[in-house]
């Protein structure tokens, strides 16, 4: 087994390097990674994936090389994330098309006395919009605010737009409904809806991301601090309809419900979610007056090879642990900070702030939230301290690069097609810092609560 067990292994850190180099192939990586691990399960059976007593008992082999693909279809893929994602992503896009988050943010920078007071009304609507349906939803919808403010305040867009596709990675797993991160790690831990804000008598991730915001606000209040100019004219956005914000909203109040009748039916939530996307789609169809080819193309333009790339993810992240590389790395981290949870802690959250600046979060969040949960138990402390240390790790550790998340990589073609570029230098020289603040702050947040 010690052969298949460093196979998996290859193909998972060849899996995440090409990633990080070719950040828009993405899909195809994980996508033919997965294929490889079920075509060795499929070739070599009860070595990846174990075989449960009831198929080896079978007679003949087929039932045995058939498990790898069976087991990845009904057991690895956590079919409820995928709804979930796909429901945000429909809703997310006509969210974007009614400008309500865009009408709230440039009335807020407007109304505001100074710049520094207005970048902060942009960065909190950005951050409200991405804990909800998404980092990427949050920079689409909040860009033409940006730059509409720069051109009032006279700067240069990188800096607000880069500092809007920061806050919303530092948000995008603060519900359940947030990002394929947040949908995988209540797949994991078996959180409900609500569990996100209070989970065994004490606040949970939501509040913590919370944190982190108002540290990255407060760092970016002071880094347009130098601007001198006061009052900024900015054109408010028209609001189209508050539509696809009243859907959202009956979708919060539904998944807060459904809280309350956990694992009644599996993948509930998902498919409530899923339905709210339909209705979205039905909303923009028939209040909007378009056509079935104009809903189409909203359709086609959701983020559909994200939900392929979690697919795979999951497939990848079910070789690593079920092959047993999970344990050994326990055993090797084990060595390192022994049993001291506060070693274990500072070491989880940094490793997962510096490689998530490269790796994309949902491969390393599926791979290491196991991980933290089985080392954990294994010195007596809160899975949550170590689980809720890789989450906000990764997700502040996006913001180091404009390469750390899909939200920066179109943060960063947008600028371009406005005719701004903006470096990979320009984005470190306050993604660094930045996540350094945010993750301190909120880390010791986190230790303090859940210790």
């Amino acid at each position: 087994m010690m052969s298949i067990k460093i196979v998996v292994g290859v193909i998972a850190v060849v899996t995440c390097i090409m990633i990080a180099v070719f950040q828009n192939k993405k899909i195809w990586f994980t996508t033919g990674a997965a294929l490889l691990v079920i075509l060795l399960g499929t070739i070599v059976p009860n070595s990846i994936f174990y075989l449960p007593e009831d198929v080896i008992a079978l007679e003949g082999n087929a039932a045995a090389r058939s498990y790898a693909l069976v087991h990845s279809l009904t057991e690895v893929v956590k079919w409820n994330a995928v709804l979930i994602c796909l429901g945000s992503m429909m809703l997310s896009s006509v969210l974007a098309y009614s400008k309500v988050a865009a009408h709230i943010g440039s009335s807020l920078a407007k109304r505001s006395t100074n710049l520094c007071g207005a970048v902060v009304a942009i960065l909190v609507v950005a951050a409200l919009v991405s804990a909800f349906v998404g980092n990427i939803a949050a920079v689409i919808i909040m860009f033409p605010v940006a730059i509409s403010f720069c051109k009032g305040a006279g700067i240069k867009s990188g800096r607000l737009v880069s500092a809007v596709a920061m806050i919303s990675n530092v948000e995008v797993a603060a519900t359940l409904s947030a990002s394929p991160e947040s949908a995988m790690f209540a797949g994991f831990s078996g959180f409900r809806f609500n569990d996100f804000f209070i989970y065994d008598g004490r606040v949970s991730f939501f509040v913590i991301c919370q944190v982190a915001m108002i540290a990255g606000c407060s760092f970016y209040y002071f880094v347009f601090a130098k601007n001198k100019k006061n009052r900024i004219e900015i054109p408010v956005e028209n609001l189209v309809s508050w539509g696809p914000s009243i859907i959202l909203g009956i979708m919060v109040a539904g998944l807060s419900f459904m809280s309350y009748f956990h694992h009644r039916i599996e993948s509930a939530t998902g498919i409530f979610v899923f339905l709210m996307g339909i209705v979205s789609m039905i909303w923009f169809k028939l209040t909007q007056k378009k056509t079935a080819a104009e809903v189409l193309e909203v359709i086609m333009k959701t983020e559909w090879k994200a939900v392929v790339f979690l697919m795979g993810t999951f497939v990848v992240a079910a070789a690593v642990r079920e092959s047993g590389i999970l344990s050994d790395l326990v055993l090797l981290v084990g060595n390192i900070a022994g049993d001291i949870k506060g070693y274990a802690f500072i070491i989880l959250i940094a490793v997962s702030v510096l490689v998530s600046a490269f790796v994309d979060n949902v491969v390393y969040v599926a791979v290491l939230l196991p991980f933290a949960s089985i080392y954990a138990l294994a010195i007596d402390a809160d899975p949550e301290l170590f689980t809720f240390a890789i989450l906000l790790g990764s997700c502040i550790g996006s913001c180091i690069t404009p390469v750390g998340s899909s939200a920066n990589i179109i943060a960063v073609d947008m600028l371009k097609d406005n005719g701004e570029d903006f470096s990979f230098g320009e984005w470190t020289k306050t993604g660094i810092p930045f996540a350094a603040i945010t993750a301190a702050v909120s880390g010791l947040f986190l230790w303090g609560v859940w210790n």
